[in-house]
């Protein structure tokens, strides 16, 4: 470490005084506290004279520096600032020269970077920070710049490697590997070069070596993108082998942009640690594909939205957003043209687009590869709409939202999200609608979390009302929400609407002509019931079981059911009242006596009837708690709600109950909604059924 005293270059020559330099200069215009400069220079048992050696030490420094009035060397409560103007390091000018190094490769021209990277490389002459005591923040900060300076190598070799001159730096490659073989993208390179010279087999015994390696020292396998590199060696993929002497000057490829076309961030984002923390390891980890699925206004787009922005540094070529619009009022784009809105994205002008899907996807291909961009594409109808958009090579990485899981995506990729806990529901509400609010009526504040059902669109769409009316209390609008026939109207504000994204849902299903899924959520809004099992289904629609369970996949697949177990979904009310105004359904009576072809109510009682008439037939009474147990697959007590102890089997019985005991009854299914306890349920029937016992 020398500094220029404006003649001629000089060092410091007491080692502590060396240390109390850097760290300053690491922390370079900031105030660092005494206290921090003690532990740095001192360690854990810093001297009882700690703080007069390190004033004398800055003093010595400041004589040193030419800097006795201490206008450089700066005494700032609680420490010291050490005032450095821009350009007057040498780190200054090196990333400088990298930062434009970059910028000039993702243009489109690799010779540029290739020159303005190797200067910026020249100023390196060996470890950073040599000849200063290892103190914690050196030992930090000289890792930073080595992981650095190996990641500006790399990217010099990958331009060299687009300019084809991969011959050259074969020799450079193999002694890197040798001195950091677990670095997986100096093996990529090593590989590429190696390809594009004609040694197929050596490119894949690299990798072999590679593999070997990773198993035999961390018990793990390649990453994702050095294992599809491999693949594309295998098939001999022929874009491994174009460079950038094989384009025509003025290509599109050579008039990249770097694009930052991420949404906004939200201001709001509660919870979701985990689910944020999953995607932004596996991105860390090389995987170029992670998927978040799950229920319309789950806030899957708000997840990949804020996780893009979490890992933007990581991909400095750039950050794209693009939305698919698979359930948009409008067809969806084809794949031909959302690829050009991708390549549209990077600079690429429409007229150098081909109009032919499988030359535009490789043209989509071309322009990403050696690039580092993260693409977030939201609202995904399928994986054929978006097989041609997915990045091939290593680099690149893509995160997809939409209801439905795509196949494009392994297991461990996958992400379902699903409602927020109660707690965090209630956080959003506090964070959107004022704490002080909030916290002034917690009771009516969960109460509209729970008509919310937890749902994260419902609930910003709910604190956003209440924003936007502070002469509102909190309690007023929690009732006013509780009106069933009012509640999808009120929860529609500034753009966001839960009915249009259920609507959107429904499109999906529509689109693609499935009549079976549309008519089981047209039953499912009838039936108005928070759980339901396919078996039961099955006898409302008189259909094959397994015909059913395909339909209601389907609706999972729509974001309009929550998968429960494999044979159990839970409909939220918002879905279901959702259905019952957007069909025109209404429950029909009971009718007594006909089984073919007869009402939704008539197929529930014959379902469950039967077994509560064997009952009634051989007890005088009928045991309530028996009765309700049969229906239940577990201990409960009376103030459970029934939606926790199954209440689709629950409202069978009710229905079952009231046609045994009554031959001229008329079941409304809507009634099920005033009862919500198992206390309820029990003083319900033990009313209506003679002689029965609680």
């Amino acid at each position: 470490m020398e500094f220029f005293d404006g003649r001629s270059w000089n060092s410091i020559g007491a080692a502590k005084q060396r240390a109390l330099l850097a760290v300053l200069l690491i922390n370079a215009n900031r105030v660092v506290g005494a206290d921090q400069l003690t532990a740095e220079l001192w360690g854990e048992r810093p001297p009882a004279s700690a703080a007069g050696l390190l004033a004398g030490y800055v003093w010595r420094l400041r004589r040193a520096l030419g800097d006795q009035p201490g206008r450089v060397l700066a005494t700032r409560a609680p420490g010291y600032q050490l005032v450095v103007p821009p350009g007057s390091l040498d780190l200054h000018e090196y990333d400088d020269l990298v930062t434009a190094g970059r910028r000039r490769l993702a243009a489109g021209d690799p010779a540029a970077a290739v020159d303005g990277l190797t200067t910026a490389l020249g100023l390196w002459r060996g470890a950073p920070l040599a000849d200063v005591p290892l103190v914690p923040s050196v030992l930090t900060e000289s890792a930073r710049l080595e992981e650095g300076r190996l990641a500006v190598v790399e990217t010099r070799i990958d331009a060299e490697i687009t300019l084809g001159r991969h011959e050259a730096v074969l020799p450079e490659l193999k002694l890197m590997v040798s001195q950091f073989p677990l670095r997986e993208r100096l093996h990529a390179h090593l590989m590429l070069a190696l390809y594009q010279a004609g040694q197929q087999a050596e490119a894949l015994g690299a990798y072999r070596d590679l593999r070997q390696l990773l198993i035999d020292e961390l018990g793990i396998e390649p990453s994702k993108p050095l294992r599809e590199l491999q693949a594309r060696i295998l098939r001999e993929d022929p874009l491994l082998l174009e460079s950038a002497a094989d384009r025509a000057p003025g290509t599109a490829v050579l008039r990249l942009a770097v694009p930052r076309t991420l949404p906004p961030d939200v201001p709001v984002f509660v919870d979701r640690a985990g689910e944020l923390a999953r995607i932004t390891a596996r991105l860390a980890a090389g995987e170029q594909r992670c998927a978040i699925h799950g229920l319309a206004g789950v806030g899957k787009t708000t997840l990949a939205v804020h996780a893009a922005h979490r890992v933007a540094a990581r991909f400095p070529d750039g950050q794209i957003y693009l939305d698919l619009g698979a359930g948009a009022a409008q067809d969806p784009p084809r794949p031909v043209d959302a690829i050009g809105r991708l390549l549209a994205a990077l600079g690429v002008p429409a007229a150098d687009v081909p109009a032919d899907e499988e030359r535009a996807a490789a043209l989509l291909r071309t322009a990403l590869a050696g690039r580092r961009v993260v693409i977030v594409l939201d609202d995904v109808l399928d994986t054929g709409q978006i097989r041609a958009l997915l990045p091939a090579t290593p680099g690149s990485a893509v995160i997809l939202a939409g209801r439905a899981a795509p196949a494009a995506v392994d297991g461990s990729g996958l992400l379902r999200l699903h409602r927020l806990p109660a707690a965090a529901a209630t956080e959003l509400l506090r964070r959107y609608a004022g704490a002080d609010r909030v916290t002034a009526d917690p009771g009516a504040a969960a109460r509209i979390a729970r008509l919310c059902e937890y749902l994260p669109l419902a609930l910003r769409v709910a604190a956003t009302r209440l924003a936007q009316r502070p002469e509102w209390t909190v309690a007023d609008f929690a009732a006013r929400l509780a009106d069933r026939h009012r509640r999808l109207d009120l929860l529609s504000c500034n753009g966001l609407s839960v009915r249009d994204s259920l609507r959107a849902s429904t499109r999906l299903l529509h689109r693609s002509g499935d009549d079976e899924a549309v008519r089981t959520l047209r039953l499912l809004g009838a039936l108005d019931l928070p759980v339901v099992r396919t078996a039961d289904l099955a006898a409302l629609l008189d259909h094959p079981e397994p015909v059913v369970e395909q339909a209601a996949e389907r609706l999972v697949d729509a974001g309009l059911l929550e998968p429960l177990r494999i044979d159990r979904f839970r409909v939220l009310e918002l879905v279901r009242l959702f259905a019952r105004t957007e069909y025109g359904t209404e429950t029909p009576p009971v009718e007594r006596g006909h089984i073919g072809g007869t009402t939704t109510a008539t197929r529930v009682v014959v379902h469950a009837a039967p077994t509560v008439r064997r009952t009634q037939m051989s007890d005088t009474k009928l045991d309530l708690d028996a009765t309700i147990a049969q229906y239940a697959t577990f201990s409960f007590d009376d103030s459970t709600p029934l939606l926790d102890v199954g209440l689709e089997s629950l409202a069978l019985l009710r229905l079952a109950v009231e046609v045994a005991t009554d031959d001229d009854a008329e079941i409304d299914a809507s009634r099920l909604v005033d009862l919500h306890t198992v206390a309820d349920l029990k003083g319900w029937l033990a009313g209506m059924i003679p002689g029965g016992t609680r």
